[in-house]
Formats: C-alpha cells, sequence, structure tokens
C-alpha cells in the first residue's frame, strides 16, 4: 500500500477520524444510533474499542449498543457469548445476545447458511434510522472481490462490499473497508486487548479461509498492494453495477404488472436485458438475485403451453408462470405446516398473523362492503385442509375467484367460532357471505387480506 494510502487507513483507527468518516458515510444524522455488530473477535472488538472511545467525546451525539449472534454451530460459542457479556459489563455497553436459527439446506454452503442467518437476526434487532457498524476491513474486500470473481459473478458481485447498505429499518455502515488487518491487529496488540478466536477460521474446507490462508499470502508477496488495487477496481464495477440497476429498474417498471412481471413486455427484449430485469425484480421483493442458470429457467417458462404452470424452485422463493404473468413469492409454509383446526381471532383488538408471513385484519370503513355488526366479537379461522365441512364447492368457488391451485391452502377461511361445520363468512378479502353484506348507514368495514393478488 503506498505511504498516503497506509497513513489514512492508519488515520482511522483514531477516534476523531472514525467519526469524520461516519458523518461522511451517513450525512445529516445527529445523533447517531449505533450498534456494533460484535462477535467477540479481533475486528469487531476494535471496533466496538473505537465506538466506546467516540461515545465520550459525543456524549450527546452518539447512542451505543452491541449485538453479538451466537450461531450454535459449536461448543465454543457458548464460550464467546460469556466473552461477550463480560467485556460489555466493563465497557459499560449495552448488550443484545441474538440467538441465530442456522438451517442448511441439502447441498448448500454451511457459510452462506450461516450468513443468511445473521443478517436476518441483524434485520429483525435493528431499529428505525439505527445503524449497524461491522468491521470489514481492506483484507476482507479482497477476499470478497476474489471470491465474486471465482464465483463467475457480474458488475454488482465484483462491486464486493458497499460502504453503506439498507439493512432492515436501518443502514448497514463499514468504515473500515480501507483500514488492512495489520493495523487493526497492531492497535489490538498495543493495548492489549482481549479477543477470542474463533476455531473455526483455521478449517480451510471454508472457501474464504482457504483465501485468506492459502492464497492471498502468495498473492501480496508479488502484489503488496493487492488490497488497494482490488477495491480500486470493485468501486469501478460499483459504478458500472449503478448504471445498469437504473437502467434495468425502468425496463422493470415498463414490466412490472403489479407484484408480478407480463411476460408479454418480457418477451421483446433479448436474454441479457431480460435477465437483469429479472435480478431487478427479486431485488424489488428484498431478494437476492439468483444464479445466471436459474434466470434461464425462469426465461424457458416465456414457451410453456397456455395450459401449462411451470415453476422454479429456489431456496428463498419459488418463481411460477401463470396466466401471462410470471409470479415470484417468497418461500413459505406448506400445507403440511399449516394449523389443522382453527385459529381463534379477536378481530377488534389486533390484525392476525398468519403462519406464512402474511395478515389478516378487519378495518373501520364507511364505503366498506363487511356490516361490522353483523360480525361476532371472535372469528374461527381455517385453512382449507383443516376446514371440517369443505366440500367440492369451496374448491369450485376458489376456482370461480381465479385464486391459483398453489395459493388455495393460503386462503384465510373465516367462520363462527364453535361451529363444528365450520360455516363459511368470508374467504380472505376475496369472498364475503351476504349475511355479513353492508346495508343502509350501518357501521361499516372490510377485510384486509396481504394475499396472493
Amino acid at each position: 500500500m503506498p505511504p498516503s494510502t497506509a497513513a489514512a487507513s492508519a488515520g482511522l483507527l483514531q477516534p476523531a477520524q472514525l467519526w469524520a468518516q461516519l458523518r461522511r458515510l451517513v450525512p445529516g444524522r445527529l445523533p447517531l444510533y449505533c450498534a456494533v455488530a460484535w462477535s467477540g473477535g479481533l475486528d469487531s472488538t476494535v471496533l466496538l474499542h473505537q465506538m466506546t472511545a467516540l461515545r465520550r467525546l459525543h456524549p450527546r451525539q452518539l447512542r451505543l449498543r452491541a449485538l453479538h449472534v451466537d450461531h450454535h454451530l459449536q461448543a465454543a460459542s457458548v464460550q464467546f457469548r460469556a466473552h461477550c457479556q463480560r467485556l460489555a459489563r466493563s465497557w459499560r455497553v449495552a448488550l443484545t445476545v441474538l440467538d441465530a436459527r442456522v438451517e442448511v439446506p441439502r447441498g448448500a454452503s454451511i457459510e452462506e447458511a450461516a450468513r443468511e442467518a445473521r443478517y436476518a437476526c441483524w434485520r429483525a434487532a435493528l431499529q428505525p434510522g439505527e445503524l449497524l457498524i461491522t468491521a470489514q476491513h481492506a483484507d476482507d474486500q479482497l477476499e470478497t472481490a476474489l471470491l465474486a470473481l471465482l464465483r463467475g459473478a457480474g458488475p454488482a458481485g465484483l462491486a464486493a462490499m458497499p460502504a453503506v447498505a439498507a439493512l432492515g429499518r436501518g443502514l448497514l455502515v463499514r468504515p473500515f473497508l480501507s483500514v488492512p488487518r495489520a493495523d487493526m491487529a497492531r492497535y489490538a496488540e498495543s493495548r492489549k486487548m482481549p479477543v477470542v478466536e474463533d476455531p473455526s477460521n483455521a478449517q480451510l474446507r471454508f472457501d474464504r479461509n482457504f483465501l485468506r490462508l492459502q492464497v492471498l499470502p502468495l498473492l501480496r508477496q508479488r502484489w503488496p498492494a493487492a488490497a488497494a488495487t482490488v477495491s480500486r477496481s470493485a468501486r469501478h464495477c460499483a459504478t458500472a453495477a449503478l448504471l445498469l440497476a437504473r437502467r434495468a429498474a425502468e425496463d422493470l417498471d415498463m414490466a412490472a404488472d403489479g407484484p408480478d412481471l407480463d411476460l408479454t413486455v418480457l418477451r421483446r427484449w433479448p436474454p441479457e436485458r431480460a435477465q437483469a430485469v429479472l435480478r431487478a425484480w427479486f431485488a424489488r421483493h428484498d431478494l437476492r438475485s439468483p444464479e445466471t442458470r436459474h434466470l434461464r429457467e425462469i426465461l424457458r417458462m416465456q414457451q410453456a403451453r397456455p395450459d401449462a404452470q411451470p415453476q422454479l424452485v429456489l431456496p428463498q422463493a419459488r418463481v411460477r408462470a401463470h396466466a401471462g404473468r410470471l409470479i415470484l413469492q417468497r418461500a413459505a409454509p406448506s400445507a403440511a405446516e399449516l394449523p389443522a383446526g382453527p385459529l381463534e381471532w379477536a378481530w377488534r383488538r389486533k390484525p392476525l398473523q398468519l403462519p406464512d408471513a402474511r395478515a389478516l385484519a378487519i378495518v373501520p370503513d364507511a364505503h366498506g362492503d363487511l356490516n361490522l355488526a353483523a360480525l361476532p366479537r371472535t372469528l374461527a379461522v381455517y385453512f382449507l385442509e383443516g376446514l371440517p365441512a369443505r366440500g367440492p364447492s369451496l374448491r369450485k368457488r376458489l376456482q370461480a375467484l381465479q385464486v391459483p391451485q398453489w395459493e388455495r391452502n393460503r386462503v384465510p377461511l373465516l367462520c363462527e367460532p364453535g361451529d363444528a361445520a365450520g360455516t363459511l363468512l368470508a374467504m380472505g378479502d376475496l369472498w364475503l357471505h351476504e349475511r355479513l353484506s353492508a346495508r343502509g348507514d350501518g357501521r361499516r368495514g372490510r377485510i384486509v387480506w396481504q394475499g396472493w393478488r
């Protein structure tokens, strides 16, 4: 690294320079509400130490806490948790321990599964407007860019990690991306900083560890400034990716049919342009873009027969072609995972959270079609397979309402409570029993269901 760059990166390990960096990355925000992602390892401990120094310098302009994710993947995680709890008390930092649920699908990477679980914990924990500050540094950026290159990523992947990104209700901020890890190690050693070492970091079966321990030392022998130069290339890729994303967003607006895609519009474009639209579509649904081979499979659905219903199942979502549209659905519980019996719902108190992450509510509406006075105080909510008396007429009614077959078992069916026959009062916001229809000037409302449409 050139002397000027090295001096600049080392400067970020001084509280005043770190404060200036944070103000540059998130201008116009005061006070700063910050949560440090803290594993107990060297990098994140250096970051937390710096942030506690900033808190002393700016007590009214900085609010600080730490988040520790316990992945429960190894016995040592209990020690990591206890270490962080002890040090947090010593440094007087409020600590929240988040228990991650790591599920590794068959054939998937445990690294990727742990990352997904960790980010899910962070997204859920962040308060509105809060900053999650992470300790990724220049060496991490180099590893990320090389891994993306080896996996055949496009410009967005080769852009590696941005310094600021949206995360849940807040922002993810990486102030140390220009700081070499060696500088952080010297900082920790000079202050005799207590850190824990994750034994999995030495396991070469993980791609990132293999790069860090076997490949990068050789690269640096030949190209000592590799981290700085690759970071420069990543910034160029980020600029290119931004321009492409803007064009794809314009195309997506043209092809969008509500949350779906109009296949007649998508067919007008060559495959490369259509794939860019699909990537933008996934991003708009807050989902990671599929691999290129999956994007090609999705585009092949355009050639399916009109009566066919092709689909592609991905770890996070499912894509279907139906009625001239592409439909993107988040992974949801299967029919077997939905409750067999009714959910009791006191609808006046609060919306009902459904098992597939959707919601059901009844709201006042002067122009609504629902007579609120005719509703029982409590409703029994069933799903198709659990309804006591469903019969063929119910399926025909769902078909007449143009509910796709794969969605029919997720439609909430509102019934009289304690009625063994399961007398149907409403089907989501799709159908309403005539006895509940609003007439005259009575209290009106409507059913709101975040359903398939």
